[in-house]
């Protein structure tokens, strides 16, 4: 029994070696450790060459395997919210079998932020952004946190991302750089009366689609699929005074539709025409 042993360790180290030398097919390991994770409630992914990845909620090691003789890269593929991870040493090739340890994956506090909502009707509900990262939905007025951190140092933006229905939000303090010292709280946001932007499509074949956009005065673009004919609103209300021009952006297969009244400025006190847009289509 010990004679078979050896001769299958002798065996294997030969192997071992005719697989390094046709092309690394001998595998070991490359990672190092992480800190500054301890107590975020959030977790890191680190993600390698190949699209490997790990999750991890704590500080420690960590690992990937690699052939011996291959070229690896390790970074950060999904960053924990409540700070901001950095990979040092992440890539390299690998020279032998001898394991590399020494990637530094090291984590700082990033900057929460927070606001006020103010003027939200009842049963309405408004959603906004940072840095284009979907928030919590907002039914209530009141002070609130946003989910997104900022990286301390850098720039941070919040817009409206879904409004409420027949109201316009506007953001003061919307933008800015992150400060650890001060994180922010002032980003205001107040919501009033809107002029509804819509109207009625005609002739639209089953089956297929077209894509409206207008313009919104901050530079966003309102867009919307239409699927059937009939009475549609755009998701964005304006307010009193903002212009607006509503396009086709996307035709229907086999058919051309046009606009009507698509352009113009919106009126509280006359909202009739912003909310009479008529879209009719023909075959082609």
């Amino acid at each position: 029994m010990i004679k078979l042993n050896k001769k299958v360790a002798v065996l294997g180290t030969l192997l071992a070696g005719v697989l390094v030398g046709c092309g690394g097919f001998v595998y070991t390991s490359v990672g190092g450790n992480v800190k500054g994770l301890t107590a975020t409630g959030s977790y890191l992914v680190l993600v390698n060459e190949v699209g490997y990845t790990q999750a991890l909620s704590v500080d420690g090691p960590f690992s990937f395997r690699v052939a011996s003789n291959a070229s690896y890269n390790i970074t950060v593929g999904q960053q924990p919210n409540p700070v901001n991870c950095t990979v040092s040493n992440g890539s390299g090739k690998m020279s032998g079998e001898a394991a590399v340890n020494n990637i530094a994956v090291n984590c700082v506090p990033n900057v929460p932020l927070a606001g006020s909502l103010t003027g939200l009707a009842a049963s309405q509900s408004l959603t906004l952004s940072m840095n284009g990262a979907t928030q919590t939905t907002l039914t209530a007025d009141g002070v609130f946190s946003f989910q997104t951190y900022a990286v301390n140092g850098k720039e941070y933006a919040a817009k409206v991302f879904l409004p409420p229905v027949g109201q316009v939000c506007k953001i003061q303090n919307a933008s800015g750089v992150a400060n650890l010292s001060s994180p922010p709280t002032n980003i205001a946001v107040a919501c009033s009366t809107g002029v509804p932007v819509g109207g009625t499509l005609a002739g639209l074949k089953s089956g297929t689609y077209l894509t409206l956009t207008n313009t919104l005065a901050d530079g966003t673009l309102d867009t919307r699929n239409l699927l059937v004919d009939g009475a549609y609103t755009m998701t964005f209300s304006l307010a009193n005074g903002d212009s607006y021009d509503v396009q086709i952006t996307t035709q229907p297969t086999g058919q051309k539709c046009t606009v009507t009244n698509g352009k113009g400025t919106a009126s509280l006190a006359n909202p009739a025409p912003t909310n009479s847009i008529g879209i009719s289509c023909v075959a082609v």
